[in-house]
């Protein structure tokens, strides 16, 4: 079986061995030892392959179910989901008004389209409790569904915390919050969001072809690590066109 590549390689120990089991099994994901719609193996084989308890591989699997990663099947077991951690639990499907039944759920993709080191703004700083003006890591995403583009992210973090990022790393990787688990030991959630009407930059609106004369939605997101130290702002600004967002129900389908 594919997981048996990483037999060898002993859980760390120096975090939480949930989050390790967390670490193996996103691991798994982005080599492409198992794919969307894939079933993994049963709790009880991971325990005995990585040498630790059910309950630590059930507590780090659920972990990765609650990021939607993961989708568990009652009595038949856990598999892999098309979502992408960093986009969060809200697929695109067809306008309300025209759904027949059960409709289509697309999760878009993200392209890295830049890496660099700048000031903090005012809200950066603020929300990253950073001084005005320090240094933060600032990368662009562009998110599609098929040729659409949907959204533009712009993600912020502290520098100090993150000295030696790049972009040749987080190309590497499914999500940017998997290449902190990975790379950095460093597992996130979301503490605050906000949603918010706004003007889009020149430069915005260009990547998602929008009008710039027309208002558009910005999701704002807060993430910290488990022991609550501030990692990341994101700024989301959205396009939907004639597509809709799901915000409940049941969405982390593969």
């Amino acid at each position: 079986m594919p997981y048996n590549r990483l037999k060898s390689s002993p859980l760390k120990r120096r975090i939480p061995l949930y989050q390790s089991v967390m670490q193996r099994v996103v691991h798994l994901l982005v080599d492409g030892d198992f794919k969307p719609g894939q079933p993994l193996p049963s709790e009880w084989d991971l325990a005995a392959h990585w040498g630790v308890s059910q309950g630590t591989i059930r507590k780090g699997l659920n972990e990765l179910v609650s990021r939607g990663i993961l989708r568990r099947h009652q009595g038949v077991g856990t598999f892999v989901t098309q979502q992408n951690w960093d986009w969060g639990c809200y697929p695109f499907t067809e306008m309300p008004v025209l759904q027949e039944g059960k409709t289509r759920q697309v999760w878009p993709v993200a392209e890295v389209l830049s890496l660099v080191v700048t000031a903090a703004d005012e809200e950066t700083a603020v929300q990253l409790g950073l001084k005005k003006a320090e240094l933060v890591w600032k990368i662009m995403l562009l998110w599609r569904t098929g040729y659409a583009e949907v959204a533009v992210d712009e993600i912020f973090l502290p520098v100090a915390l993150l000295p030696d990022l790049n972009v040749r790393f987080i190309r590497r990787r499914r999500s940017f919050y998997a290449f902190l688990l990975l790379e950095y030991d460093v597992l996130v959630d979301t503490a605050q969001q906000w949603l918010w009407q706004t003007v889009l930059h020149p430069e915005t609106a260009r990547l998602l072809k929008a009008d710039m004369a027309l208002p558009a939605l910005c999701l704002g997101r807060l993430s910290q690590s488990v022991d609550g130290v501030l990692y990341e702002w994101r700024r989301r600004y959205l396009r939907l066109g004639n597509q809709a967002m799901q915000l409940s129900g049941f969405t982390a389908e593969f």
